[in-house]
């Protein structure tokens, strides 16, 4: 029997914008580990499915909403004593961390300290009780705690699940008519009023912050982080979901002061939660911190921390700063091994100093019936996400659907230089791409057609 024994705990539903790997390519030839995963219909790569360090797997239509899958790792761990379970999905954290308790098994989250890295309330609460900036928010039981927050804090506010992933169930509440709006037809629609009308507090509200967001991505060992990627976000994931409008990423170079800061910062936080007993990936999203009347290292507010990795195509950026000349080295790579007590590699510093920016394109409701193959800019990597060959349609946003309609990629010295080359490639995919609304009339389809005819002509 290996001296390492992981249960794997996966849902691999949602389309990515990143390439799938392949569990094994993690292992080394020396570790003494085997595999165990229970992971969605399909996911598993026929190169896993052969691996000798994968002894058995299960493939189940929904992990994410099928209890068997506690049965099975119970039944299973009555075989094989696992030593380590491991999910790198936000939505079984907190089963994963149950499971863990369940089996004994003390590497990694337990029940017991999950909510500090999961339950957003929670979170917060262990935050500000150390003094660590928070919004102001509380916990929702009812309509009445709703409204009596917005008339001590004012408007805007925003709505969401204690539990949520993402930017699934949140709302942004600007106005009264917005507040009526949510009241009337959103909140109660939010839980099933044939089985209970009460809320259990499983939705929070918290003051809007106005500063701009960064995110810390890093790996920590026995609470002191050991690798850490600040970012910038440029625009938000709500203005993505929400508004449909373009997002991306930037990241701060070592000469920034801001990288400091952000580093140190996410640091103060893990120095305050509950710490695993080994390693812990995580992803922390931070507002800038207005209040002129801030305390000196009151540079940041905290918006919420996860333990995993972080989500979209912030991993391919990572991989991107740090694991371009070094193709059997990834962030994933790293986050499984750290997660599971394997030894990771050191980083190798590049001397010369880069910045990587993104932005993600959305895709817009209607018929998209046209969209270039290449990019005619300098120095920008063009990603197209959506279909080249047929058109495509798209009614609206869907958090477990695919909504990108392309990447833009900058390779630059500084931020400026990166946001500005990203935001060119926008304008131009704008001016070029097709995408017919459901309501528009048949002459303006037509002309639309010909523009598209023509430029595949001159361009492509």
């Amino acid at each position: 029997m290996a001296e390492k024994r992981v249960l794997i705990i996966d849902d691999c539903q949602i389309p990515s914008t990143i390439a799938a790997h392949s569990w094994s390519d993690f292992i080394n030839d020396d570790d003494n580990i085997e595999l165990y995963i229970c992971t969605s219909n399909g996911a598993l790569s026929e190169k896993d499915k052969s691996s000798p360090y994968i002894r058995a797997y299960k493939e189940i239509a929904h992990p994410t909403t099928d209890g068997t899958l506690e049965l099975w790792a119970f039944e299973m761990h009555k075989k094989y004593s696992f030593t380590h379970v491991y999910t790198n999905n936000e939505d079984l954290i907190m089963r994963t961390a149950h499971v863990r308790s369940l089996l004994n098994i003390n590497t990694g989250l337990t029940a017991e300290l999950v909510p500090a890295y999961r339950e957003k309330v929670r979170m917060k609460e262990i935050a500000a009780q150390s003094g660590f900036p928070v919004p102001p928010f509380t916990r929702l039981y009812a309509p009445a705690d709703l409204i009596g927050f917005i008339e001590k804090y004012g408007y805007p506010v925003v709505v969401k699940p204690t539990l949520g992933c993402a930017t699934s169930g949140l709302h942004l509440i600007k106005t009264k008519d917005e507040l009526e709006t949510f009241l009337s037809s959103k909140l109660f629609a939010c839980i099933d009023i044939e089985q209970r009308m009460d809320l259990v507090g499983e939705f929070m509200v918290e003051g809007y912050m106005n500063g701009r967001m960064f995110h810390v991505n890093g790996i920590a060992k026995n609470g002191q982080i050991i690798y850490a990627w600040p970012f910038a976000y440029l625009h938000t994931c709500l203005d993505f979901a929400q508004q449909g409008k373009a997002y991306g990423n930037s990241s701060i170079p070592r000469s920034d002061p801001l990288h400091d800061r952000l580093c140190k910062t996410a640091q103060r936080l893990l120095n305050i939660l509950p710490k695993p007993s080994d390693g812990l990936v995580f992803h922390l999203e931070l507002y800038e911190n207005l209040d002129e009347n801030r305390l000196p290292d009151d540079d940041f507010v905290l918006c919420e921390i996860a333990a995993r990795a972080p989500g979209g195509s912030i991993t391919n950026l990572i991989d991107l700063l740090s694991f371009q000349n070094d193709k059997n080295q990834s962030f994933a790579r790293l986050d499984f091994r750290a997660s599971v007590s394997l030894p990771i590699s050191k980083l190798i510093e590049d001397n010369e100093e880069k910045v990587i920016t993104e932005l993600v394109i959305p895709r817009q409701p209607g018929k998209l019936m046209y969209i270039p193959r290449e990019c005619p800019i300098h120095n920008l990597t063009y990603i197209p996400i959506a279909d080249v060959e047929k058109p495509t349609t798209y009614e609206k946003f869907d958090v477990n659907g695919m909504n990108v309609a392309c990447r833009f990629i900058a390779h630059t010295k500084t931020r400026n230089e990166g946001q500005e080359l990203v935001e060119q490639g926008f304008q131009w995919f704008e001016s070029v791409c097709i995408n017919i609304p459901f309501d528009e009339p048949c002459p303006a389809t037509l002309l639309k057609e010909l523009h598209r005819y023509f430029h595949k002509k001159i361009f492509v």
